[in-house]
């Protein structure tokens, strides 16, 4: 018999597999469930509702994402670097688990609202390093929140075009073309 943290790895994967398939919505307990291998009772055991592991999913990736920019914004390197670094990391988490990433894109919206004060929130971070990359001088002086949501934006849209077939995979291959565009853009007021 599986151990309970692989069974609760294999219901999360399961619902991130139906939420890409059939939305948040369309999904049920039930089909988790089946999926997963399980019964209802033992998803039960790990989530206390299907919005419960909804809200567990979109913090472990939200938060993941956050920290993986964290400690790219703490180095010591160059902006232009470190930006290259952090869609480099951006792009190769899509390759690497597509679900995850795409689920985070799919959610946000309705739970933005919900994440703790004091979460790694991806957009802190890069708004945090702007700020410093303009207290330093190596950058000029701009509007920090507006800039990290148009740099978040460059890389999510190349995410988007590739899920809609209007990019090839893998993502990551775009890194050094979208990290020059988002240099050239933290450089642009």
């Amino acid at each position: 018999m599986a151990r309970p943290a692989r069974k609760k790895k294999d219901i999360e994967r399961a619902a991130l597999e139906l939420f890409a398939d059939h939305g948040i919505d369309g999904t049920t307990i039930r089909m988790i469930a089946e999926r997963a291998g399980v019964t209802e009772g033992a998803l039960y055991r790990h989530h206390k509702s299907k919005d419960d592991l909804v809200r567990a999913l979109f913090e472990e990736y939200f938060e993941s994402f956050g920290g993986m920019l964290e400690g790219i914004r703490a180095d010591a390197a160059p902006v232009e670097d470190r930006i290259g670094q952090m869609v480099r990391a951006f792009l190769a988490a899509y390759d690497t688990d597509p679900l995850g990433f795409r689920f985070v894109m799919l959610v946000q919206h309705g739970l933005l609202d919900g994440i703790r004060k004091d979460a790694l929130s991806p957009a802190k971070v890069l708004t945090r390093f702007i700020e410093e990359a303009i207290d330093r001088g190596e950058i000029p002086k701009q509007d920090a929140s507006l800039k990290a949501q148009l740099l978040m934006g460059m890389v999510m849209q190349v995410a988007v075009g590739e899920r809609y077939g209007r990019l090839k995979a893998p993502v990551a291959g775009y890194a050094e073309q979208v990290s020059a565009a988002a240099v050239a853009a933290l450089r642009a007021v």
